[in-house]
């Protein structure tokens, strides 16, 4: 399945989020936990109108971005 770059963006966008929120403290923390809140809706969003658009089910698109998100296996 041809997973939209769109989808690769945000679902980065959601890990760098997380990164933030787990290494800050006190406000900065709040502010790094709203900007993963957003990041997460726009992604999950994302993903329902793949689904849509493609008339899958939505757990087939995750399951596809996942993969695409995995850093490729070195060749021996």
């Amino acid at each position: 399945m041809d997973i939209p770059r769109r989808l690769i963006e945000l679902q980065r966008a959601v890990e760098a989020a997380d990164d933030r929120y787990r290494n800050n403290a006190g406000e900065n923390a709040t502010v790094a936990l709203a900007v993963w809140s957003d990041a997460t809706a726009a992604l999950v969003q994302g993903i329902t109108d793949c689904a849509e658009e493609q008339g899958v089910p939505r757990r087939e698109v995750e399951r596809a971005l996942e993969q695409a998100m995995r850093p490729p296996l070195p060749m021996d």
